[in-house]
């Protein structure tokens, strides 16, 4: 049934209802509310309502459930503090310790309505300071509300209700409230600059609510106390999570996370249940390319003469990065989703910092040599650029975001101190390295097995359907540079301690290799 015509089997029969009310209850304002909220259940639970028949059957079974829940919550209420409805006056003749005492009592029940307040529903908490704050009559709100007249005498009733109960409590503010979570949010996408989008995780806030509301749906009040922050400042935030489409409102006024997060636990536990898998078949194809070296450095490109380490880390940058797109090409969901107009991709969350894994620990700790790592691609001129990966297992010194200027200067000085390739060059190197590759390909998709049931059993089910697509696109990005770690603990390669980058390798662009390298960026 639709709620207007619902509305007016009610307003033609409200004499009936105050009936039903009074028959039960003596007391002329526990009237008034029972028959209010017998209206509010009524009209809130109408589209339920098959045919006209089934109306009057449907309104006094609501009634009758609703009169049993009003009489336990009214013997509950008799328990707490009532809402003060007066302001309370000092005796004149009271001691100054008395008025001090009495001074106390009211700044803490000012204080306990304030907060209550805080905790309101926007429209709760919007007809509420109309009427008692701005003098506004119930007529005025309505129009202003665009709501009956009915509702706002509910929303009245309903808030001076949980204010009540409210201020009876001894509320407790979440843990998050003091300690935030260390939450980080990823996007990996193509298109075009959204500050607003960009921005929104500079603050700790955003984040903070999506980790909270993770595994378990929560109310903006719920939140609030979570988090230790009024519903109307919470309202806004949770208004650009949706917008964005990272929090998705439920039944009941509830909001749950749309978004994988990758938690410190997952991490630990895929880190631990991979190891083996990932050492044994790293040394593997790192073993292989060793044996192909003499034959790769026949193909004459600068930097031939470097001795076996400071080649194999490039080549292994180079097969990972060449076998994500054999593996790429297999996933059985590979179209970016649109994660804001004009801009295409996906996103992910963490709750760690990547940078302070211990594996051997199992712990978080500030630690450089373990799974962090950052991958990119860096233009040094018209001609060439570097592909590059900074390994965490690799000192800092090694890394080319700490170094690059020195591949630039030796670029431009001539010197072979980097493998520095041509377009035919490259080619020719990848030929010779395609089993290397398809076997990196294979052992991406091991990885990816997994990784993917591994999360299905820590995520919550709200986001089990993207699980496998989010998963699948991470994969490369968030496994750099725990690969790196295994090709180390697998003893084929060494860790370098020479103050220069060592997992790069140049190579001749033309403006269509920039394009493609630009329209893929990792915040």
């Amino acid at each position: 049934m639709e709620n207007q015509k619902a509305a007016k089997l009610i307003s033609d029969n409200l004499k009936n209802i105050y009936g039903y009310a009074f028959a039960r209850l003596y007391d002329k304002d526990d009237v008034d509310e029972l028959a209010q909220e017998i209206v509010y259940e009524v009209l809130r639970s109408a589209n339920r309502i098959k045919d006209d028949e089934a109306f009057w059957a449907f309104l006094w079974k609501i009634a009758e459930n609703t009169f049993r829940k009003f009489i336990k919550q009214k013997e509950r209420r008799q328990s707490l503090s009532p809402l003060p409805d007066d302001d309370t006056f000092i005796d004149a003749g009271a001691s100054p310790e008395e008025e001090l005492i009495e001074s106390e009592r009211k700044n803490e029940s000012l204080n306990l309505l304030r907060r209550e307040l805080s905790l309101l529903s926007k429209t709760h908490r919007e007809v509420c300071l109309a009427f008692y704050f701005q003098n506004k009559s119930c007529k005025e709100i309505a129009e202003e509300q665009n709501i009956s007249l009915e509702m706002v005498k509910y929303h009245l009733f309903k808030t001076r209700q949980l204010l009540k109960e409210g201020i009876g409590m001894e509320r407790q503010f979440g843990e998050k409230s003091y300690n935030p979570a260390k939450f980080e949010f990823v996007t990996i996408f193509s298109g075009q600059f959204n500050r607003e989008y960009r921005n929104l995780f500079n603050r700790k806030l955003p984040g903070n609510i999506l980790h909270s509301a993770y595994y378990t749906p929560m109310t903006i009040r719920e939140l609030s106390l979570e988090l230790g922050v009024s519903s109307v400042y919470m309202e806004d935030e949770i208004a650009l999570l949706e917008k964005y489409k990272l929090i998705s409102a439920l039944p009941g006024g509830k909001y749950q996370t749309n978004l994988v997060i990758f938690t410190s636990d997952y991490t630990l536990e895929f880190y631990s249940k991979a190891k083996e898998l990932c050492v044994s078949k790293i040394g593997k194809i790192i073993s292989d390319t060793k044996l192909l070296l003499p034959e790769l450095r026949k193909i004459g490109f600068r930097g031939n003469t470097l001795d076996e380490n400071h080649l194999l880390w490039p080549l292994l940058w180079l097969i990972m990065h060449r076998g994500h797109g054999v593996f790429e090409n297999t996933l059985s969901d590979s179209n970016p989703d649109e994660i804001y107009s004009g801009a295409t991709g996906i996103n992910y969350g963490t709750d760690y910092d990547e940078s302070g894994f211990d594996t051997e620990k199992e712990t978080l700790v500030i630690k450089e040599n373990d799974c962090y790592s950052f991958a990119g691609y860096s233009e040094i001129n018209d001609r060439y650029a570097a592909a590059f990966a900074d390994f965490g297992i690799l000192p800092k010194i090694c890394h080319y975001n700490y170094n690059g200027s020195l591949v630039k200067d030796s670029l431009d000085s001539g010197k072979d101190e980097y493998m520095i390739l041509t377009k035919r060059e490259l080619a020719e190197v990848e030929s010779m390295l395609s089993k290397q590759i398809s076997d990196m390909a294979a052992l991406y998709g091991e990885l990816k097995d997994i990784a993917v049931d591994l999360m299905k059993q820590h995520a919550p089910k709200s986001v089990e359907p993207i699980v496998e697509k989010i998963v699948g696109k991470t994969l490369f990005f968030r496994t750099v540079g725990y690969i790196g770690k295994c090709a180390a603990d697998s003893g084929v390669l060494m860790i370098s301690d020479e103050e220069k980058p060592v997992a790069v390798f140049v190579y001749e662009i033309d403006n269509d290799d920039k394009q493609v390298a630009r329209n893929n960026v990792q915040v």
